[in-house]
């Protein structure tokens, strides 16, 4: 199995076509056809569905996605580990708004004190499966989750708690209600665990919001220009509350509060990288 190979499959299977594949990799739509026959021949399975008109992943190609992906960001990754013009290389990862608004001042603190050291940051990963397993290859040093694995190789440090409210620009007096999630006003983040459960038992499974993002940068610019109300951790929205630019809106329940964890591979705790992202943290 080559790089080669498997560039070619990735390609083919975000562009469903080999024209297109072939394109973008800047070779000959034949070598990227010889490419994915090799590749299917060393795994003994055939990865995509051909007709006239369309390509499909077949299952065994479904399920070889994603350990195609982890192999080539392997390979891109110890590259940069063993580049002799870094002392240590950094990957951290988390939801971005706790970057943003939580360790922003930290990261650029490391940044300046270690001048031979390189920082990145992953945010747009799904946490479900690509954290777990970017942690658990070594590639990730460091991970921030509100869900902590519980898994003996991997080491859990609470870092904080943060209390998920009801916010809005202008200021109410009557507490938010069940029925009020279906104005057209609301607009909704999903903060993920414990919050998902939490707003689904109170208003209810097969809800759909008429805006729904997954930015908290974003929520918080439509909140400020007074387009509706949502919820915000309190560490984002407490400085426009002290500001009055932003109200606390009651509602019918408590609020539910998240608890985040600072995790990495056991065996990688006198690891170098693991000990700058832990700095970073507040935790070295």
């Amino acid at each position: 199995m080559e790089l080669s190979q498997l560039e070619a499959f990735l390609a083919v299977s975000h562009c469903r076509n080999f024209t297109r594949a072939a394109e973008y990799l800047h070779i000959s739509q034949s070598a990227v056809t010889a490419r994915i026959k090799a590749l299917e021949q060393s795994l003994g399975k055939p990865l995509f569905m051909r007709d006239n008109r369309n390509v499909s992943l077949t299952q065994a190609g479904l399920h070889f996605q994603p350990y195609a992906e982890r192999m080539l960001l392997l390979y891109e990754e110890s590259k940069l580990t063993v580049s002799e013009s870094l002392e240590n290389y950094i990957v951290m990862s988390g939801p971005g708004s706790v970057w943003h608004y939580r360790y922003l001042p930290n990261i650029l603190a490391l940044r300046d004190n270690h001048p031979n050291a390189a920082i990145k940051f992953l945010s747009y990963i799904d946490s479900s499966y690509m954290i777990r397993d970017l942690l658990l290859d070594g590639i990730v040093h460091v991970a921030i989750r509100y869900e902590p694995m519980e898994r003996p190789n991997i080491t859990k440090i609470a870092l904080y708690e943060d209390e998920i409210i009801l916010v809005s620009a202008s200021q109410t007096e009557q507490p938010v209600t069940k029925s009020d999630f279906h104005s057209r006003a609301y607009c909704h983040v999903d903060w993920g665990h414990p919050f998902s459960d939490w707003f689904s038992n109170w208003v209810g499974g097969g809800f759909i919001p008429a805006l729904e993002l997954d930015h908290s940068s974003i929520q918080l610019t439509l909140l400020l220009q007074g387009a509706g109300f949502g919820f915000l951790p309190r560490s984002i929205a407490q400085p426009y509350l002290d500001e009055l630019r932003l109200f606390a809106l009651r509602c019918e329940h408590s609020f539910p509060v998240t608890q985040a964890y600072a995790l990495y591979l056991t065996e990688h705790r006198d690891h170098p990288s693991v000990k700058l992202g832990l700095q970073i943290l507040g935790l070295g």
